[in-house]
């Protein structure tokens, strides 16, 4: 933390709350040598509608910035914070015109007083409402820190909204049920209604539904979320009487209250250059979804076919469930370096359409080692595990591929050369030396058959730290190792073992001594986007040096180069050919 005079202190977060908008920091006061620390009241029984207000923050980057404006609404649902993020709920919203742009988050909204009666938490972009958190949790769980308790919270997975008694006169809310809430909750504009409900939860298994209009619970009249968070926090582990009108018929049900703090991952898994947790409960309340299932953060590192960054949920690998961290770990604990093993998983939009993915993946433990980090709230920090013992890469069986027969006759008197063609892929997984892209592909030639060595274009193998695959007759797809990048020109030589391809019968093409020049007539056999070999005819119309592009950010480039330019203009059309 930076105070105003620029002194600096660490801190240590003590406590992020699972569900509204606000954790702690604690720092030692004993450090601080040059500020005169106060201290700001909490107040949210202060937050009263018409009251002026004033907003210390850093608006828009600015420091110290202090904005003006009055209490408008105290009793404002939740604003939508949007798809994939936090999103906060069964709590009202304080909503004041401060035309706060970004920068003030956590701030205090202070009263005449100087008393804090809640916390910037959201804004409008488009126009000048923000919108404020109420301080009531926080000054219950700012208690318990002080008292050294604990600060339970309880949920049953069910969001309410508050709506007004017009809207829940058409739910089926009789005169009688109206007139005892108002006469209970004076002041009150409305009741609560079942906005949420996810599958598996305690509301769920109870019997609680959508549109259901909350009455009492445990004999209580409940219209504010005030009174409704004190019973759910009051009663973890423990069942509650809840009532509420459907229709035209009031029901009660018995409700388990679960412990907020358990559904909230409090452990990741670092593995193969991706990072899992456990679904929390912001992202399964945002898509109606069970709290249950892994999400990886992102496949990318380790599903090289996955064309969007973007977390999935993992629904089982190689073959088995993984519902928690704990079964992931069991069984990537069987697979060995590398090894290929299949896997199903879809994005959480996806869930109830069905729209299961099957993939395979490799699991590298040679880039990333496998850790397990866990949330440690007496220190502040996150403690790790490193998760050793796993088995060692298997063996790779020769693979024995028959080259398909060439039906095309210009290309079948190249055939030679075909059969030295193979697809090279490689796997990026650190970014270093300004390269941008996690996966590239393309196509190399065999240039010592006795030795496994491949000729590639560097913009293919643009990085040294890398994993490398060839892929022989689009069938045998094999590991493969660096062995060298041309400093200034555009090629890498790559090697594989012999020895896993069998009795393949591959070629070497023969390089000429012969330099290219203008004029000569020559053929060139390239890969179509179907993967199958063209033939071209073309003639050497020049041989010209050429300059390379500056690259954002900077990386490789060749420079000091001649290249022969071709007059057939469909030669450009591909990424690879051989002359």
């Amino acid at each position: 933390a930076i105070f105003n005079n620029h002194e600096e202190v660490e801190l240590k977060a003590i406590y992020r709350d699972p569900l509204h908008d606000f954790g702690f920091f604690k720092f030692d006061p004993a450090l601080i040598k040059h500020t005169k620390l106060e201290e700001i009241a909490l107040y949210p029984e202060g937050a009263k509608v018409g009251v002026d207000i004033r907003v210390i923050g850093n608006n828009a980057g600015q420091k110290v910035s202090i904005l003006a404006s009055s209490i408008s609404l105290i009793d404002r649902n939740v604003p939508d914070m949007g798809e994939m993020t936090y999103g906060d709920s069964n709590t009202f919203y304080i909503q004041a015109s401060t035309s706060g742009s970004g920068g003030s988050s956590g701030s205090p909204m202070i009263n005449i007083a100087g008393q804090a009666v809640a916390i910037v938490s959201a804004g409008l972009t488009k126009t000048s409402t923000n919108f404020y958190l109420p301080l009531d949790r926080v000054k219950c769980a700012l208690e318990s820190i002080q008292a050294q308790t604990e600060f339970k919270r309880g949920t049953i997975q069910t969001t309410f909204q508050y709506r007004s008694y017009d809207e829940v006169r058409r739910l089926g809310v009789s005169e009688t049920v109206e007139n005892s809430v108002r006469h209970d909750v004076p002041g009150g504009v409305g009741m609560m209604v079942v906005r949420t409900v996810l599958p598996d939860g305690p509301g769920h298994i109870a019997g609680l539904e959508e549109g259901d209009v909350l009455y009492r619970i445990s004999g209580k009249t409940v219209a504010h979320f005030v009174l409704l968070e004190e019973l759910l926090d009051d009663s973890v582990d423990q069942t509650l009487d809840i009532t509420v009108i459907r229709g035209n018929s009031s029901l009660d049900f018995k409700v388990h209250v679960q412990d907020l703090h358990a559904l909230e991952p409090s452990q990741l898994l670092q593995v193969g250059g991706t990072t899992m947790t456990n679904l929390s409960f912001q992202l399964a309340n945002y898509y109606r979804v069970p709290v249950s299932g892994v999400i990886a953060n992102s496949l990318f590192c380790i599903l090289e076919e996955a064309s969007v960054v973007k977390p999935y949920l993992l629904k089982s690998i190689n073959g088995k469930a993984v519902a928690n961290i704990t079964q992931v770990i069991e069984v990537i604990k069987t697979i060995g370096n590398n090894e290929c093993v299949p896997v199903k998983y879809f994005h959480l939009s996806e869930y109830y359409n069905n729209c299961l993915i099957d993939g395979s993946i490799k699991i590298s433990h040679l880039w990333n080692q496998m850790s397990l980090y866990t949330r440690n709230d007496n220190t502040g920090f996150w403690d790790m595990e490193s998760i050793a013992d796993l088995p060692p890469a298997r063996e790779i069986e020769p693979t024995n591929v028959i080259f398909p027969v060439i039906k095309n006759a210009d290309v079948a008197k190249l055939k030679d050369v075909v059969h030295s063609i193979v697809k090279v892929k490689c796997m990026i997984p650190i970014f270093i030396e300004g390269n941008v892209n996690r996966v590239n592909a393309g196509y190399g030639a065999i240039i010592d058959a006795e030795r496994g060595l491949v000729v590639v274009g560097r913009e293919t193998v643009a990085s040294t730290a890398c994993r490398i695959t060839i892929t022989i007759a689009g069938v045998a797809i094999i590991p493969a190792k660096l062995r060298f990048q041309h400093p200034t020109i555009s090629y890498a030589i790559v090697q594989y073992d012999p020895k896993h391809i069998g009795t393949t019968q591959v070629q070497a093409i023969k390089i000429s001594e012969k330099p290219l020049e203008a004029g000569n007539s020559i053929r060139m056999l390239a890969m179509s986007r179907y993967e199958m070999p063209v033939c071209l005819s073309a003639q050497v119309s020049n041989i010209l040096p050429i300059e390379t592009s500056f690259f954002e950010p900077p990386r490789w480039r060749s420079i000091n180069v001649e290249v022969a330019q071709l007059d057939n203009p469909t030669a450009t059309n591909y990424g690879f050919g051989i002359i």
